[in-house]
């Protein structure tokens, strides 16, 4: 690596290391406004460690509205967009400490009713959601509801070994394996989206609750969506659960807007299946569906979905397919069958 970016992983690595370890004892007894305050001092010095990752995310912003008018103006989207990423990334050390008396004070659920009438139909409800806010916080949300929850993933892990090559260390490795630990604590089965895809189904089966992103890197077939000016390679993996299944499958996302205490949990009504004679044309035409819904809020918010859309450029060349189809070309670039190969050892290890 060179020896600018070898100093800037290790800057970030030992901030990550001091954040997650006893960082997350400090954090976790200070008021939500302090842990703000904080996110704004973090996000800060992000930007002045790699002001590239500022220009990156302009470019994105660009792309992603083309003539479309901002919602405000885009050095305000950029800087939110780093905030939130820093406020969601110290959220995770409070987990441990969430719990059915707390989660009140942290997270509010709109639409409810929706989840509640899927579940009195018996076939499982699928709560399908985009790398959007703080999107893991659907998992103690609805976990300490008391909702049966699970949630197809990856481990924060697998990322040491697909990034081997350009971005892992050792001290990032350690970063990793206590966030997985820390995800773990909440009231939530973890799947893994790269083995046996049985839970999955069962759980539905058993008229509970899965989590799942539409927006990961993973899948064997994928569909071709707008959202707003860009078109995006998704897996056609939720739609498959759904079709099979006859679960419903509401979409929702997490809002946290500037200023404001609590992240929004906002469950959406269930989409209805629209049938077509061709399997994968149906599984694009619903797909397509649940992009328009999560489209408008990503107008409303492009804040919320920048540093996702930031981190699946960086990653574009060794994805099995690019999220985005209109990247620039990468220099690190791999097939789609050596990508896919990676993605599914480093998956077998997690």
């Amino acid at each position: 690596m060179p020896a600018r970016h070898s100093l800037t992983l290790l800057t970030k690595d030992l901030g990550g290391l001091f954040l997650y370890y006893p960082g997350a004892t400090l954090l976790n007894r200070v008021p939500r406004d302090v842990l703000a305050s904080t996110a704004r001092l973090g996000a800060w010095l992000i930007r002045r460690i790699q002001p590239e990752q500022v220009d990156e995310m302009r470019q994105e912003l660009e792309l992603l509205f083309a003539d479309r008018p901002l919602p405000v103006n885009a050095g305000t989207i950029l800087q939110e967009a780093f905030r939130l990423t820093m406020f969601n990334e110290l959220e995770v050390l409070r987990y441990p400490f969430l719990n059915p008396d707390t989660i009140d004070s942290v997270c509010e659920i709109e639409g409810r009713h929706h989840l509640d009438r899927a579940l009195e139909a018996g076939r499982g409800a699928i709560v399908l959601i985009g790398h959007f806010g703080a999107n893991q916080m659907i998992m103690p949300a609805l976990g300490h509801k008391g909702y049966p929850m699970n949630q197809l993933s990856a481990p924060p892990t697998v990322w040491a070994d697909i990034l081997r090559e350009t971005r892992t260390t050792p001290l990032w490795e350690k970063v990793l394996a206590r966030r997985w630990e820390l995800e773990q604590k909440l009231p939530v089965k973890h799947i893994n989206v790269f083995k046996f895809l049985r839970p999955a189904y069962q759980c539905l089966l058993r008229n509970e609750v899965l989590g799942l992103a539409f927006d990961g890197g993973g899948g064997s077939r994928w569909a071709q969506v707008k959202i707003l000016s860009r078109t995006a390679n998704i897996s056609v993996q939720p739609a498959q659960l759904w079709h099979k299944t006859g679960a419903a499958l509401l979409p929702t996302v997490v809002v946290r807007q500037t200023g404001t205490v609590r992240h929004r949990i906002v469950i959406e009504a269930p989409l209805t299946w629209q049938e077509h004679p061709d399997r994968m044309e149906a599984f694009q035409v619903n797909m397509q569906a649940f992009a328009d819904i999560f489209s408008t809020w990503v107008a409303r918010y492009p804040d919320h979905y920048l540093p996702f859309m930031l981190m699946r450029r960086r990653v574009r060349g060794t994805d099995v397919v690019p999220f985005f189809t209109d990247y620039p070309p990468s220099t690190r670039g791999m097939s789609s069958s050596q990508a896919a190969r990676r993605l599914r050892e480093a998956g077998e290890r997690s």
